[in-house]
């Protein structure tokens, strides 16, 4: 090694090294302390000061003492993680002006002090994820004006003061998912206006106050997934400009009314499956053009109307299987010329008109499984130039002469072992066949 390259690697490792000792059960690196010695009684006293993270795992002291970082005033990022904390002494974040990242997750304590955070006016993040939180006080956040991502992921809460967000006009991200709020104050979100994603999943919630978005103009992200919901107000999502991606699946939604969708201009992701939707008004997404992604999957749709997807022109996956679907008008997928994947699997369609995939030159992905087809009409792949996955089986194939369209087509455009599954179930003599295995000359 060169004299300056040692020399160099040499003062790298006086620099890594702490300036003191580390305490018991802790390992030190540079600016960060990691505790993860069960043993450990409480905080330690002796932590270096120029540590900038202190991180605490599966540590066994039950409570955190008034200040008990106070000699640590440089602290950043204080974390701990499936702890046995359950009790916060007064004041017991006090002395950290420069907190910006303060994380308690997998504790047991049940409830907050309103003071308990009022000294950390730098703080950016806090995470308080899967404790066993019931309640929150109305002015917790109170001194939190700084406060840009606030996670609540996994409690035990049951409901929110309307006004326990008021302060955080600068928060950008909130989970509230995995708990148990079962309705929500109309006015509990309106001093967000900055929020860009908001997420409550896997709650209780049966129902949405008309206006409880109405103040989230810059909102990107919403999720409302695995609720209880059966109605939306028509005009709930009216003022979600900004919105990108929204999640209702696992629901118990039974209908949409026409207008619902009709604020979303920036809507590039739309999951609605595992509903109960019977019918889809055939201007739902007439507002929703620069749709990429639609799924529908797990309904209860048994047609499609002519038109549901006129406006959907950057539309690239499309997802209506495990629905009872048992006709598919001509022109329903006329406009969709950006398509790559279709799935109708898993309905009860019995034939497709020739003309139901003209105009999807981009397919590339088409499932077909597990419907009621018996076979296919001449020309009905014919400007689907891309498309080489194909899924078939699960159908009654009859195979005769009027399957030798799609016998032929299978032979050139597709690789055969893509539907080793896909037997004939006539007439008898053929029952059971591959299909892809036969030979042209049994279609007959």
């Amino acid at each position: 090694m060169l004299p300056g390259a040692w020399l160099l690697w040499t003062s790298l490792l006086l620099l890594a090294r702490p300036a003191q000792p580390c305490p018991m059960g802790c390992d030190c690196f540079v600016q960060e302390v990691f505790c993860s010695d069960e043993e450990l009684a409480t905080v330690p006293l002796d932590i270096p000061p120029y540590t900038k993270n202190i991180i605490f795992v599966e540590t066994s002291f039950t409570t955190l003492e008034t200040r008990a970082f106070g000699s640590n005033p440089n602290l950043t990022k204080v974390v701990f993680l499936n702890t046995q904390l359950c009790q916060f002494r007064p004041d017991a974040f006090g002395g950290l002006p420069r907190l910006e990242d303060l994380e308690v997750t997998g504790s047991s304590f049940l409830n907050l002090s309103t003071n308990i955070f009022s000294n950390l006016t730098s703080l950016g993040k806090l995470t308080l994820n899967f404790n066993m939180l019931e309640a929150l006080p109305e002015g917790l956040f109170q001194h939190l004006a700084a406060l840009e991502s606030l996670h609540l992921q996994g409690n035990q809460l049951q409901a929110l003061p309307r006004r326990l967000f008021q302060p955080l006009t600068h928060l950008k991200t909130l989970n509230l998912a995995q708990n148990l709020l079962a309705q929500l104050p109309e006015e509990l979100f309106h001093p967000l206006t900055s929020l860009q994603t908001l997420k409550l999943s896997n709650n209780a919630l049966s129902g949405l106050p008309q206006g409880v978005f109405g103040k989230l103009g810059s909102l990107q992200e919403l999720f409302l997934d695995s609720n209880n919901i059966s109605e939306l107000p028509p005009q709930v999502f009216s003022q979600l400009f900004c919105l990108e991606r929204l999640w209702l699946q696992r629901n118990a939604i039974t209908h949409l009314p026409l207008s619902i969708f009709a604020s979303l201009g920036n809507l590039t992701f739309l999951s609605l499956q595992w509903n109960m939707l019977r019918v889809l008004p055939a201007g739902l997404f007439a507002h929703t053009p620069c749709l990429v992604g639609l799924s529908l999957t797990h309904n209860q749709l048994e047609t499609v109307a002519e038109g549901t997807f006129a406006h959907l022109s950057n539309l690239r996956s499309l997802m209506l299987s495990y629905n009872a679907i048992t006709h598919l008008p001509a022109g329903i997928f006329r406009d969709l010329e950006e398509l790559v994947k279709l799935y109708l699997g898993s309905n009860n369609l019995t034939a497709l008109h020739p003309a139901l995939f003209q105009n999807l030159s981009k397919l590339e992905l088409l499932s077909l499984s597990k419907n009621q087809l018996t076979t296919l009409p001449e020309g009905i792949f014919d400007t689907n130039y891309n498309l080489f996955n194909l899924a078939l089986h699960g159908n009654p194939w009859q195979c005769d002469c009027h399957l030798a369209y799609l016998f032929n087509w299978l032979q050139q455009y597709t690789d055969r072992l893509l539907n080793i599954q896909t037997y004939c179930a006539g007439p008898a003599y053929l029952k059971g066949q591959v299909v892809p295995a036969l030979n042209e000359k049994q279609l007959v």
